[in-house]
């Protein structure tokens, strides 16, 4: 038997000049390939932070309401400077806080009559819905509106709810301005956040 010769390496390949090259996992890219990759990454966030905002446009304006409730006509429920968060997708229901639109803001009211209901508030200010007086949780009489065109008996119409606030003394409700349409009704209160210091 013979031995085969050794074969002899390959040669080390060399740059221009004619130092060995560096294997192609060492080199460094070239400074385009660099620009484009931090310009692609750069792209992805701008598409996701688009993304997310579109989420949470899409959540505010079709899912729930967000705002801070000024004032005492909800207390002690509600207070002056909570946040209040309200489910758009769940119809208001008797008894219900409820966020809703009159004059261009955002106001609160619990819900004491649903359509075809009949409400009488007595010149004491005993109320009454369909003829029987409601187990409200109410720490405040109420009280007949000094202003407003209400006349009892009042009939809730069609697509339509008869709000009281809580706190019922020198604060507009349904007893100023009669029911709410159902579409000013942006939703019942889902959450509610209260202000440090209370």
């Amino acid at each position: 038997m013979t031995e085969e010769p050794a074969r002899a390496a390959p040669p080390a390949e060399t740059e221009g000049d004619g130092a060995p090259q560096k294997p192609p996992e060492l080199q460094k890219p070239p400074k385009t390939r660099r620009k484009k990759s931090t310009l692609r990454l750069l792209v992805e966030l701008l598409l996701k932070l688009a993304l997310i905002a579109a989420a949470v446009w899409g959540a505010l304006n079709y899912v729930v309401g967000v705002t801070i409730h000024y004032g005492n006509n909800m207390y002690p429920a509600i207070r002056d400077g909570d946040l209040v968060v309200a489910y758009r997708l769940q119809r208001p229901f008797l008894n219900a806080a409820v966020l809703y639109r009159r004059d261009g803001a955002l106001r609160m009211g619990r819900v004491v009559g649903m359509p075809g209901n009949e409400i009488f508030i007595s010149e004491d200010g005993a109320l009454s819905v369909n003829g029987v007086a409601p187990a409200e949780e109410v720490f405040y009489p109420t009280h007949r509106a000094e202003t407003g065109q209400i006349e009892y008996p009042y009939t809730v119409g069609e697509g339509r709810v008869f709000l009281l606030n809580d706190f019922r003394s020198d604060t507009g409700d349904s007893r100023s301005f009669g029911a709410v349409a159902l579409e000013d009704v942006v939703g019942p209160a889902l959450l509610t956040l209260r202000r440090r210091g209370f």
